[in-house]
């Protein structure tokens, strides 16, 4: 192994010990008690209502609001937290009444979670005591006329104590939930920053699998592709550095940032981002010589049929195999790939090393997939460009194979991390991620769809007549939907990581 790779891998393996943190069982944040509790009445005046919950939540400034019967709001004056107890001090206290408190969190993997509770404060009528008899005192200098009477108060029979009012009469009439609004500009920031970044991401790995395993074809063709990666790598640049952007408000500052799992995820990737842009840069340089040293072997002019079915049969050396700086460029899309084991649900649901693995197979055979359709169609269209002939079945039956495999390993893996994330499929229907879940789903079945006609029809029809314009522009166009299909896919994963499951 060369020095090249070796430091290449001892970079990579640095990022997972950065990103990796604690790998301990994870569990989902949300509510498991309250002091009052749901639904109860609780002796007042009340000065503190205590929220205990699972998971790793994060108090939120004004994440707590409660509303009388009346409509009346109280906010607490102080918000702390201890451990996974959350406490809302109020001053003064809450009197008698029915009440309904709001309250938002964040979760450990940065999703916003909300509720509401329901209880009654009672007050104990005091006691009255019987009051003892009252005799006027005399002396011997008074006159007896003027004796004054002894007094005496009438004993007073002893009140008791009031019950407390029974939960069903305290809330017969429950108040008013109190707005509570939970949106974050911070979130807000972040998520567009994904639906950049995600895309970019995806098709940016994938073009860089294809290249170097499904890729046979001129040094101008690989060029095209490279610069391709280069300009998703600022994608994924500008993507993540807009989402650190809405994390750093989210969290209050940069130093909770690097404290965060996911914000340590995010930096990830504006460095894998920049190593994409910086990494390849020595392969353009060498296409830029080889066009100016050698023109004709770049030329569509003068190369004939033989000469590109040589190099699409990959005997002309023109199949990619990364070498010296373009080491960088690998390091930064396996910096890529690992990031996204560090962020959304994989933080919070299952064992974190499980869903962690899982999470990488998923985004490494998703890559090979969707970026590997990207880069077929753009080799494809760029020969149809340059009036070439397209030489396209040793190309489509390399990639028809490993986009076989991809689809399993991807749909494998999403599987588990489905399951890991929310194992209650019925209720899929219900909550946002699991809506978000079938759309992708929906995604995935039409471009599965498509790769069944490429592979049963279009494929047959190649291998029957590789020079078939006819053909070959079918295959161009299904290549395109389905690369735009799959990209839609990537577009709605990147949703699915701030999408609630409750």
């Amino acid at each position: 192994m060369s020095r090249t790779v070796q430091a290449a891998v001892a970079l990579v393996l640095g990022f997972l010990v950065l990103l990796a943190g604690p790998l301990a069982v994870s569990a989902h944040t949300g509510i498991e008690s309250s002091v009052p509790a749901n639904g109860s009445s609780v002796e007042g005046p009340l000065g503190d209502v205590i929220l205990t919950f699972t998971g790793t939540p994060t108090a939120i400034d004004d994440g707590i609001l409660v509303a009388d019967a009346a409509g009346t709001l109280y906010a607490p004056i102080e918000i702390t937290q201890d451990g996974l107890q959350i406490t809302a001090h109020f001053d003064p206290p809450l009197g008698e009444g029915s009440y309904a408190l709001a309250w938002t969190v964040r979760s450990d993997d940065t999703h916003t979670i909300d509720g509401e509770l329901f209880f009654a404060v009672t007050l104990p009528v005091p006691t009255t005591s019987l009051l003892p008899s009252i005799t006027v005192p005399t002396t011997v200098e008074q006159v007896v006329s003027t004796l004054a009477p002894e007094t005496t108060v009438p004993p007073t029979p002893e009140t008791e104590e009031s019950p407390a009012t029974s939960t069903a009469d305290a809330i017969a009439v429950p108040p008013v939930v109190p707005d509570l609004d939970g949106s974050s500009d911070g979130e807000d920031v972040s998520q567009m920053g994904r639906l950049l970044l995600f895309p970019s991401a995806v098709v940016a790995v994938g073009i860089l699998g294809f290249a170097a395993l499904a890729f046979a074809g001129r040094r101008e063709e690989l060029g095209t592709l490279i610069r391709l990666v280069r300009w998703l790598g600022v994608g994924v640049v500008l993507g993540a550095l807009t989402e650190v952007v809405g994390l750093n408000t989210l969290f209050g500052d940069f130093d909770q940032l690097l404290d965060e799992t996911a914000g340590r995820a995010a930096i990830s990737r504006l460095i894998g981002g920049v190593l994409l842009v910086v990494g390849f840069v020595s392969i353009e340089s060498s296409q830029d010589r080889a066009s100016r040293h050698d023109p004709e072997a770049l030329s569509a002019a003068v190369v004939d049929d033989a000469a590109i079915f040589q190099l699409a049969s990959g005997e002309g050396g023109q199949r990619w195999h990364p070498g010296g700086l373009d080491w960088v460029g690998v390091v930064g899309a396996a910096v890529l790939v690992m990031s996204f084991a560090f962020d959304g649900h994989t933080l919070s649901e299952g064992p974190r090393l499980l869903h962690g693995l899982v999470s990488m197979i998923h985004a490494v055979s998703v890559s090979v997939w969707a970026g590997g359709v990207v880069a077929l169609a753009v080799v494809l269209w760029r020969r149809n460009h340059d009036g070439v002939r397209p030489h396209a079945l040793e190309m489509v039956l390399r990639f028809s194979v490993i986009a076989m495999f991809s689809l399993l390993a991807a749909g494998a893996a999403g599987v588990v991390m489905a399951l890991l994330v929310d194992s209650d499929v019925g209720s899929y229907l219900s909550t946002e991620w699991g809506q978000l879940l079938l759309i992708k789903l929906a995604f995935v079945a039409v471009a599965t769809a498509l790769g069944a006609y490429n592979h049963f029809s279009l494929l047959p029809a190649l291998k029957a007549d590789p020079q078939s314009s006819a053909v070959v522009a079918k295959a161009r166009f299904a290549a395109t939907i389905e690369a735009g299909v799959l990209v839609a896919a990537a577009v709605v994963s990147a949703l699915l990581v701030a999408a609630s499951t409750l």
